[in-house]
């Protein structure tokens, strides 16, 4: 298979893209993920039932990117454990790990919502922070 870059249309297993130097997994002729060195790039919808953790950032790239969490939530932070019901479908925010945290300073375009041990906070464009009124 040498300076191939496309397996057969049929090909289902792994094929060594020589000419770009990437490992692809291919099935009936589509390429469903492939690695080199710097990355993995997933061509198909990706779904995990499993636990994710990374130490990166995950960027959505495509028109209507979502990080989506239909049954769960989204934690940002080391949030504690609610004392009785827990939450479906929140973003939950905190934890004494990022007790104190706030940002500081004008972000342009943007704006933020964050939490300490006790309060929801907001900063908008300007940095101008304060808490989200209940």
């Amino acid at each position: 298979m040498p300076n191939q870059t496309t397996p057969k249309p049929r090909h289902r297993g792994w094929f060594f893209d020589q000419v770009n130097n990437r490992l692809k997994a291919i099935f009936n002729g589509t390429t469903i993920l492939d690695f080199d060195g710097d990355d993995i790039a997933v061509s198909q919808a990706l779904v995990s039932t499993a636990a994710v953790s990374t130490s990166s950032t995950i960027t959505g790239t495509g028109t209507g990117s979502k990080l989506i969490a239909p049954t769960g939530n989204v934690a940002l932070g080391a949030p504690a454990a609610f004392a009785t019901t827990q939450p479906q479908g929140a973003v939950i925010m905190g934890g004494t790990s990022k007790s104190g945290i706030a940002p500081v300073g004008a972000v342009a375009t943007s704006g933020a919502v964050f939490a300490s041990d006790t309060v929801v906070r907001k900063i908008i464009a300007d940095g101008t922070a304060s808490n989200v009124e209940t």
